[in-house]
């Protein structure tokens, strides 16, 4: 009988010992600034929930493209996503408000604090995603947005005929265009060979991931535009967010400010070490920054795109909702305008 119980008694403890798994996926790799915000979101989880939750973190491509892990989470296959805002347009098209140059500008105190705590996004934009099963959580900047190229490009005119790539959704797209560029939609792991054989001319992100990507590697010029961050997203599948106890979800917000916190960190590091790196491996890399004026021309353009975005929206709603949509993403985008230019003068 002793024996039994022990048995019984050791089938229990194993058991109870099953720690309730949460998937988290994201659409960069190892060491890239998403991976440092779903490691140390799993930090936290991990100790908050004494080890009876583990979040698994599945990398690029292991569940498929940036679309495809955030059809998994509006449909409860995974519980978190992490992706570009540039990747989110075909399912909350409001929020290529993010998307749109020259809008949050690349004052990294300025950005975090918008990304963080914007009224505009948490209150107006983030029940947009309710819409599509998702909840947004939070936003992250992984630093400027650069142009690779194999030419300096100073104006719009440098632009012509060369082939960029963009993010799949129409406010990147667009532009582009609106730049003089030949913008071309592409998956990451796609660039590499199209660049090294000269089916696309140049590509747009930050310094730390051109690095990790090997990207220096087939682009002899690089271009600092101050056009915008690339902003990261994070959300999680709304109907089983709302299910979880107060608990749980007080542990979610709890791992998610942290994760905030961990990944400014790392992508002002990585990015300044990665540029350092790009520069030793690369002394022929001639890196150019856009002065005011240069500048000023691209932000004339991209005033264009405004409207542009108010169509995108409009056009994704019924005739009968149309008019409040666009409406409503005006208000998105003159709201994060203001709280913008507010946050840069305190």
């Amino acid at each position: 009988m002793k024996r039994l119980f022990a048995a019984l008694l050791v089938l229990g403890i194993s058991f109870g010992v099953q720690a309730e798994t949460w998937k988290f996926a994201s659409e960069e790799d190892k060491k890239d600034v998403q991976d440092i915000y779903a490691q140390k979101f799993a930090e936290v989880i991990k100790k908050e929930s004494d080890g009876d939750i583990r979040v698994k973190i599945y990398y690029y491509g292991q569940l498929g493209t940036e679309n495809d892990i955030v059809e998994l989470a509006a449909n409860g296959t995974i519980q978190f996503v992490s992706v570009g805002t540039g990747h989110l347009g075909s399912y909350v098209p409001e929020v290529q408000a993010i998307s749109l140059p020259y809008v949050l500008g690349t004052n990294e105190e300025v950005t975090r604090k918008i990304l963080t705590g914007s009224k505009t996004i948490y209150n107006d934009l983030a029940p947009k995603f309710e819409k599509v099963n998702l909840k947004l959580l939070s936003m992250l900047s992984e630093g400027e947005m650069v142009w690779g190229a194999n030419k300096a490009i100073r104006s719009p005119e440098d632009f012509a005929n060369q082939k960029i790539r963009t993010f799949t959704s129409t406010i990147p797209v667009e532009t582009y265009k609106a730049f003089g560029a030949t913008p071309t939609p592409l998956s990451w792991g796609e660039v590499y060979g199209s660049l090294q054989l000269k089916t696309i001319d140049g590509m747009v992100n930050p310094i730390y991931f051109i690095y990790n990507a090997k990207w220096h590697e087939v682009q002899d010029y690089l271009m600092f535009p101050g056009q915008q961050p690339y902003v990261g997203t994070v959300s999680t599948n709304s109907k089983w967010f709302n299910k979880l106890s107060e608990e749980k979800q007080a542990m979610v917000n709890k791992a998610i400010k942290a994760a905030d916190i961990a990944a400014y960190d790392y992508q002002l590091k990585i990015n300044k070490e990665n540029m350092d790196k790009i520069l030793k491996e690369r002394p022929d890399m001639q890196v150019v920054v856009l002065n005011e004026t240069e500048r000023a021309r691209f932000k004339e353009l991209s005033k264009t795109l405004h409207n542009t975005y108010y169509n995108v929206v409009e056009n994704a709603y019924s005739a009968d909702k149309k008019a409040d949509a666009r409406s409503g993403a005006k208000a998105i985008l003159e709201k994060l305008i203001q709280e913008v230019e507010a946050a840069s003068k305190s």
